[in-house]
């Protein structure tokens, strides 16, 4: 008689855990932060008075731009991506970019 009691306490016992589990919160998919330089703002560059008169310079300003503005939309995407994982809605985020 107490081995079916012990075991119905036990199926009991089983059952309640079982139950409990399945009402707690849900950790987020990750746990990693985004990178520190993720979550600073780079300075736009800066072009230089004398500039104005090589072309050279407006060349190279140029290509200082458009690779400051490459960045800063991958750290926008990086970033985008992290709070999709973390279960933010309404993110239409950009694939992360193919190695190679």
């Amino acid at each position: 008689m107490r081995s079916t009691r012990f075991l119905m306490l036990s199926l009991a016992l089983a059952a309640s855990v079982s139950l409990a589990s399945g009402c707690a919160t849900k950790a987020p998919r990750s746990a990693f932060y985004p990178s520190p330089a993720d979550l600073q703002v780079e300075p736009k560059p800066v072009l230089a008075p004398e500039a104005i008169y090589s072309e050279a310079a407006l060349d190279a300003y140029d290509i200082a731009i458009e690779a400051r503005g490459d960045r800063l939309a991958a750290q926008v995407g990086r970033l985008c991506r992290f709070f999709d994982t973390m279960g933010m809605r309404g993110l239409d985020c950009p694939p992360p970019p193919r190695p190679g």
